[in-house]
């Protein structure tokens, strides 16, 4: 398979720490409740498959087997490059090998989207006029370099292991790349990788006025992304929300 260009600067952003765990099992989610002075306050909570995790295990620091014990990700890396972005972290930790829980608080979301690193690659972007604010993350295959990005505290080799679709100039089909995974992570583990989603939700704290690209209840926009679609890009990923 092909390899990647592995990252020098992790963007932990709403998308960076909700792509860090699209490992994880479809019981995985991210929710950021905005509070009416544009901070707000994020959580997450996802656990790697136990047939993915020993495999990707097996992949983790260039190829060498990591013990059993080891975490998937690192909690003190993502408190580091979360505090690097003005992100605090308010718990973060590993409660088993193959599991992540963590919360964070954010100052000011549109000085986290205003950041030059974030505002140029273009997945998450706030805005305000006429008294509505809006919130949007996409990510397709014209700025899909910044996909390695989206990894703080997972082992590097993992995501160039996978080597995603998104990032190769001449990729392969879904199918193609099916049958890539399923022979370098076996039958199980590429069944539990393709049911793999997270559960995405973004709290308004206001009326909304417009969404897409998921369902809205009480404020609330959700959103499921597969891993899938994320490693392969055939077709952008988006959602958006606006509120008064």
């Amino acid at each position: 398979m092909h390899r990647v260009r592995r990252p020098s600067t992790p963007i932990p952003t709403l998308a960076a720490l909700a792509a860090l765990f699209l490992l994880a099992s479809c019981s995985a989610g991210v929710t950021l409740a905005v509070n009416p002075d544009g901070s707000g306050s994020l959580s997450v909570d996802a656990r790697v498959p136990e047939a993915a995790a020993a495999r990707l295990r097996s992949l983790a620091s260039g190829g060498s087997v990591s013990p059993v014990s080891a975490p998937l990700v690192d909690p003190e890396a993502v408190r580091r490059e979360a505090a690097r972005r003005g992100l605090t972290a308010v718990s973060a930790e590993s409660p088993g090998p193959d599991r992540f829980r963590g919360s964070f608080s954010v100052r000011s979301l549109a000085a986290l989207a205003a950041d030059p690193e974030i505002a140029g690659s273009g997945i998450l972007r706030i805005a305000a006029a006429d008294g509505v604010t809006s919130l949007s993350f996409g990510i397709s295959r014209k700025n899909a370099e910044s996909l390695p990005l989206l990894f703080p505290g997972l082992d590097p080799y993992l995501l160039e292991a996978l080597s995603p679709p998104a990032l190769d100039p001449y990729p392969v089909t879904a199918g193609e790349y099916r049958e890539m995974l399923r022979a370098l992570l076996g039958p199980a583990a590429l069944a539990e990788l393709e049911a793999a989603e997270i559960r995405v939700q973004v709290r308004a704290p206001g009326p909304v006025v417009r969404h897409s690209g998921g369902s809205i209840s009480d404020r609330t926009l959700t959103a499921a992304i597969r891993l899938m679609d994320l490693l392969v890009l055939e077709r952008p990923i988006e959602f958006s929300l606006a509120w008064r």
